[in-house]
């Protein structure tokens, strides 16, 4: 098994990405290639004495997170997001992961990758904290505006990232809706409750708010991208904010001082829970290979996760499950005939490209 890495992409970039492929080449049997400025990355691997199986790519070219995506993969050909795809796309790597320009991963992918077939538009996935274990959200970012087909491929491709990558057995699908009944939320939400209540082979819960998400009602919550990311934002202030204030009152005096003490461990327990760069990246469902999108931001325990998370990934053919759960959705809902590149007449009119023009970059 050989995983991609694009090196270029964190802020501290390439220390973080080798940082991370090291510690992930010295527990797994992954092959681990960096792909970047090869005197670069070679001149930083120097540093450690002890690594598994590392290779290094060569890619001159670096696309920034300024740059604006569709243009950037159509004029930086050599770029090590490019690159790192490609070897996904000719079989020289089973996944890449990348924490560089979201757009332009999701562009690349799209190109290069393509869609799965009778997946109209892809969708980012990542794993939060709940009081009862994990759940899977998806859309976080994407797509704002989703109609109800794509949120119930949103919930397929879901389930096969629950079940596969994560081992949940017969995850439990929900809608994040603004209340539980089954008529709350736009017609978009309750169309697509009604087509997921039918749909005999899923576990569907129906809605829940944010609160019962939390709390573990479900496995996997399905939304549209301007929600999954508001919400995401959402959680990431007031964790922030709760942080802060509770720093703040354990330094207000003496006794509290103690109490911090005393309570170290529990404390520092939450904060590992709470942290993302303890989670396996944000996978992007619905293209034709394994990507697994991180932050800029993210800690070399982030991409040690997401090599880790994309070998397990790999190891129980999730993109091939998602293959399968996209043609149970289409089958239950009488879409089985008369595709073109395995999409039927009702899907077309939603496959639009994300940004204007992606489908027709000359790579």
């Amino acid at each position: 098994m050989r995983i991609a890495v694009d090196t270029m992409g964190t802020d501290a970039a390439p220390d973080v990405e080798i940082e991370g492929a090291v510690q992930a080449s010295l527990q797994s049997d992954v092959e681990i290639i960096l792909v970047g400025d090869e005197t670069l990355l070679r001149e930083k691997l120097s540093a450690y004495s002890k690594m598994g199986a590392i290779e290094v790519r060569h890619a001159p070219e670096t696309i920034l997170s300024h740059e604006q995506p569709v243009m950037a993969v159509r004029h930086k050909k050599q770029s090590s997001l490019l690159v790192a795809m490609r070897m996904v796309k000719q079989g020289e790597a089973d996944a890449v992961i990348s924490a560089g320009n979201t757009g332009a991963v999701m562009v690349a992918a799209r190109t290069i990758l393509g869609p799965i077939p009778g997946v109209s538009r892809p969708a980012i996935t990542q794993m939060l904290p709940t009081l009862q274990g994990r759940v899977v959200l998806l859309d976080l970012g994407a797509n704002v505006d989703c109609s109800a087909r794509q949120l119930c491929q949103f919930a397929e491709m879901g389930v096969a990232y629950s079940r596969y990558g994560l081992g949940v057995d017969n995850p439990r699908v929900a809608l994040l809706n603004i209340g539980e009944e089954n008529q709350k939320g736009g017609c978009i939400a309750r169309e697509a409750h009604a087509t997921l209540s039918k749909s005999t082979h899923l576990n569907f819960v129906g809605n829940v708010e944010p609160r019962a998400m939390t709390e573990g009602k479900a496995d996997v919550v399905v939304c549209d991208g301007f929600i999954g990311n508001l919400f995401l934002k959402t959680t990431e202030a007031i964790a922030s904010f709760m942080s802060q204030l509770i720093r703040e009152t354990f330094e207000s005096t003496s006794m509290s001082k103690l109490g911090a003490v005393l309570a170290r461990k529990a404390l520092l327990q939450m904060k590992q829970k709470m942290d993302p760069n303890e989670y396996p990246g944000a996978p992007l469902l619905g293209v034709d290979g394994m990507v697994v999108i991180l932050h800029g931001s993210c800690a070399s325990k982030a991409v040690e996760n997401a090599i880790i998370g994309a070998r397990a990934a790999i190891e129980t053919d999730l993109i091939g499950h998602i293959h399968e759960n996209i043609q149970s959705l289409r089958a239950s809902n009488g879409n089985g005939n008369s595709s073109v590149n395995g999409i039927t007449p009702s899907d077309a009119s939603e496959n639009t490209p994300l940004p204007t023009g992606t489908d027709a970059l000359p790579l």
